[in-house]
């Protein structure tokens, strides 16, 4: 009698392991977002090491608007979005960030996770002056996510 009670809870074992293993991956969701113009990193500021900015006194520490002729920096409402910055080191070539897409996804155990794809298109010539390229983007607070990760997709 042990032995079909424990043959029967292998069995029942491989079968709850067979169907969790056929439940799909997360779905990823792209998700709309607001690139932000017009902005420059600040020189006395620390490339940040969360991409995700929640506050305006956080985004303020870290960037200043540069309100240039043909319009002003695009605005942010920290209500209803967070930011997500890119920030590359100084350089003396011309450099530019390019957002691609951003990802939105829920993991296995219920976490909250977004990826926000960029690439990276820089010179070879060196320029007489130095420069720090950055890109922001504004998302909905519907997507805001406990974890938040920058991939660069690497142009052929």
């Amino acid at each position: 009698m042990k032995m079909k009670n424990l043959l029967f809870t292998i069995l029942i074992a491989f079968a709850t392991l067979t169907i969790l293993a056929c439940d799909p991956m997360p779905k990823h969701e792209e998700v709309p977002y607001t690139k932000l113009e017009r902005y420059f990193f600040k020189n006395n500021a620390e490339i940040p090491t969360n991409p995700k900015i929640d506050t305006r006194e956080q985004f303020d520490s870290l960037f200043g608007m540069a309100t240039v002729m043909g319009g002003k920096p695009t605005p942010v409402d920290f209500d209803k979005q967070f930011v997500i910055a890119v920030v590359s080191p100084v350089t003396n070539h011309a450099t530019e960030l390019d957002d691609e897409r951003l990802v939105y996804w829920k993991d296995l155990l219920g976490g909250t996770n977004i990826e926000f794809h960029y690439s990276i298109d820089q010179d070879e010539d060196t320029l007489s002056y130095s420069m720090q390229p950055i890109l922001l983007i504004a998302v909905d607070r519907q997507y805001d996510a406990e974890k938040v990760y920058l991939s660069e997709v690497l142009n052929d």
